[in-house]
């Protein structure tokens, strides 16, 4: 362990006792004991929000109605917990849990943790862990989603996974560490993955940028600690940084007396080095700290799974890498089952130095919670170069399928699909064949030959792009549209990237992107289930853009996403004859996509919110995100005399969703298409209640800033709250609504 992660602290804003081991404590009346004997609903207490998707089946759902369609109008903001009080963020993604009388959450790229009193939002107490250049380099420096709950019904545990990757546990009823787990409350995690530990140091005082860029390094002997300059070597150890860089950006998962937890890498859009740490699960015990298994996500030699790396899987191996589950999780605690969303290999758009499927990237996988032993995986995504990790934890349901009660799992992907699996077993419920898709032409690339495509539910985005895909209104116009769709290559789904370079004989440079790398569904949105009725509701966004790969000259990747590292710091030197050249907005198409500012895609229901019966497979309603809509309109000389369409707000942002006994909940999100700015003619932002069987809007009420995660609700006292994460920097808060009066 670090002398960084020997540092903790709890804090309070009462009354304060200073213990001898350095912590500080804050002692707040009217806070129940732990609930006894009380019967968990899929691992949660009723009216309690225990888990960050609700539940241990991740379904969002709550049985709550105090909350109606005839008084969500009527819902006032009770109190906003200001965490940027205790420091910056890059935006607060956290959706907090309640349990036995608290609310528990992190905040900033600390990722400390915090208790609040749920009546007035005061807080109870924090905890923060000093993780020195550890933190200052973490690779995914925020908040992260939240923290984990435990308890046996009498102790109970605030799990968190902290930005520099260590793991603690916490009394969460005072904050303190549990001195029987780990060390003084703390586990190292980049102890136990197999790779030696050594002496950390750094060279400046950056943060780690996207893409490995500005890293640590392996410390020299005797190097100290510059106070002046903060750079050197701070007492930090941690695995070598030349093998690569390992963090965490979602919360672990209970499943009974072990702590699930996963790790996350650096984003993959422009790789320096030719590999990394790959992405590892592990279970520890909630009493001990104890590692009790690991179970690889890059299968090492004679390993399950090992063969569809065909250059081999060793750390180090060329290509090799990534492959992180960085999302959350989800658990069937009757199973004993933990099921793992998992990301891609390394890099996101090309694969040439990792041949082969490259499992178990893009898959979900179930996992035994005691044993750590594969009970099955399946795979959406072959040999990924499309950058479509599988961005959220998976949905269970019990529903009827053909008369037969079914146990299944829906995951929701940036595919734009559900992909639905007997949460058993792992088999497909409806027909998912492995059908033909386009080949690559970018020297080196295989990509895979098929994929598997679901024939049930239909798509919630747009896909691909086809001559059928394009405006038609008049035949100039859609002359028009098909001019531009053919400057890149088109086709129905997984349309592998393209060489940027324009003057290749007979190969366009640019392949159109849809869905893109943000999806789809991503973290941002993701979806909720009603429990009784077998309905899902997906949250996504939908657009069209194009997807191209070049060389970047300061990286040893053959290629990537266009750009150009030369200059950052642990880039490779700039090559001879080296030429800085002017290169596009990143993630900007390569065409316009617009004539006359309207889209070439015909209009049609995707992204926003899309209603599913999961017994029948069958579509059931569409809502554009925040039901939002305008009139299209063009000055364009080719419109003269065409009625447009009204048309969904914008295009993007996912619908944060959340399901309730009568209502479907959602907030627009951070990039959503909601009225965020205050006028004469506007609200501002709204959180949004729909019916649940024809999606209509029932209610909606003003909040104080557009929201930037996924809500949550719960009871206390005899009163139901709504909270959800709003803010960017230091101004981010969790803001708690209620109705008026006393309960």
């Amino acid at each position: 362990m670090t002398r960084q992660a020997r540092r903790w602290s709890v804090g309070g804003v009462a009354a304060a006792i200073l213990l001898a081991i350095g912590a500080v404590v804050l002692a707040r009346p009217g806070i129940s004991s732990a609930h006894e004997g009380v019967a968990m609903v899929r691992g949660n207490a009723p009216g309690e929000w225990r888990y960050w998707g609700g539940d241990a089946w991740s379904t969002r759902y709550s049985a709550l109605d105090q909350v109606n369609a005839s008084n969500f109008s009527q819902l006032q903001v009770a109190w906003e917990w200001k965490a940027g009080q205790f420091g910056s963020d890059e935006y607060y993604r956290t959706t907090p849990l309640f349990a036995n009388g608290r609310i528990l959450t992190v905040a900033t790229t600390r990722r400390g943790a915090y208790a609040i009193n749920p009546v007035d939002g005061s807080t109870l107490w924090k905890w923060q862990l000093d993780e020195g250049i550890r933190w200052q380099k973490a690779p995914r420096h925020f908040a992260g989603r939240g923290l984990s709950y435990w308890s046996d019904g009498v102790e109970e545990r605030a799990i968190i996974v902290t930005t520099g990757y260590h793991l603690a546990s916490l009394d969460a009823k005072t904050g303190l560490p549990d001195p029987k787990f780990g060390t003084n409350g703390v586990v190292d995690l980049e102890d136990g993955l197999g790779y030696p530990l050594v002496p950390l140091a750094v060279d400046d005082t950056n943060e780690l940028i996207i893409s490995e860029a500005a890293p640590l390094r392996k410390a020299k002997p005797g190097e100290k600690w510059n106070a002046a300059t903060r750079t050197g070597a701070d007492g930090s150890v941690g695995i070598d940084p030349a093998n690569g860089q390992i963090a965490n950006s979602s919360p672990a998962i209970m499943v009974g007396d072990v702590i699930v937890v996963g790790n996350s890498a650096m984003h993959g859009y422009w790789p320096l080095k030719m590999s990394n740490i790959g992405g590892i699960i592990r279970g520890f015990d909630v009493h001990t700290g104890k590692q009790l298994w690991k179970f690889n996500l890059i299968p090492q030699p004679g390993e399950f799974g090992a063969e569809t790396w065909k250059n081999g899987t060793k750390p180090g191996t060329p290509g090799t890498g990534k492959n992180d589950a960085w999302a959350t999780y989800t658990a069937d605690p009757e199973l004993g089952l933990v099921y793992i969303p998992v990301g891609m290999p390394l890099s996101d758009e090309y694969g040439g130095h990792r041949p082969g499927d490259n499992l178990f990237g893009n898959s979900v996988v179930a996992i035994d919670a005691k044993t750590g032993k594969r009970k099955w995986h399946y795979q959406f995504v072959h040999h990924d170069i499309w950058d479509y990790d599988t961005p959220m934890a998976p949905n269970l349901m019990d529903v009827t399928i053909g008369g037969k009660p079914r146990k299944v799992l829906a995951q929701t992907t940036k595919q734009g699909w559900i992909y639905t699996l007997d949460r058993v077993t792992g088999e497909p419920i409806w027909p998912m064949p492995e059908t033909p898709v386009l080949a690559s032409d970018v020297p080196g690339e295989e990509a895979s030959k098929t994929q598997p495509i679901p024939s049930r539910p239909v798509p919630y985005s747009q896909q691909g792009l086809l001559e059928t895909d394009l405006i038609d209104y008049t035949p100039a116009l859609r002359d028009s549209a098909l001019k531009i769709a053919r400057r890149c290559r088109m086709g129905p789904y997984f349309i592998p990237p393209a060489m940027e370079e324009p003057h290749r004989e007979g190969k366009l440079p640019c392949s159109w992107y849809a869905p893109g790398a943000s999806g789809g569904v991503n973290i941002d949105g993701g979806a909720a289930v009603d429990v009784e009725t077998g309905m899902i509701y997906v949250g996504s966004q939908t657009g069209l853009a194009t997807i191209e790969v070049a060389k970047d000259p300061c990286s040893e990747h053959r290629f990537s996403q266009v750009h150009d590292s030369c200059g950052l710091p642990g880039a490779l030197p700039a090559p001879a004859g080296y030429k800085k050249k002017e290169m596009r907005q990143a993630f900007a198409p390569a065409v316009p996509t617009t004539i006359g500012g309207i889209s070439i895609l015909r209009p049609r229901e995707f992204g926003g919110l899309t209603a599913y019966d999961m017994n029948t497979g069958d579509k059931k309603w569409w809502i554009p995100n925040g039901n939002l809509w305008r009139q299209l309109a063009s000055t364009d000389p080719l419109f003269a005399g065409v009625t447009l369409p009204k048309v969904p707000l914008l295009p993007g942002g996912q619908a944060e969703v959340i399901v309730t006994k009568t209502l479907v909940i959602h907030g627009v999100g951070r990039s959503g298409t909601g009225r965020v700015v205050k006028s004469p003619t506007s609200p501002g932002p709204q959180l949004y209640a729909q019916d649940k069987a024809t999606g209509k809007i029932v209610g909606a009420v003003n909040i104080p800033a557009v929201n930037t995660a996924v809500p949550m609700t719960f009871m206390h006292q005899g009163k139901q709250y709504i909270v959800f994460a709003t803010g960017v920097g230091d101004k981010t808060s969790l803001v708690a609504l209620t109705l008026p009066g006393k309960p």
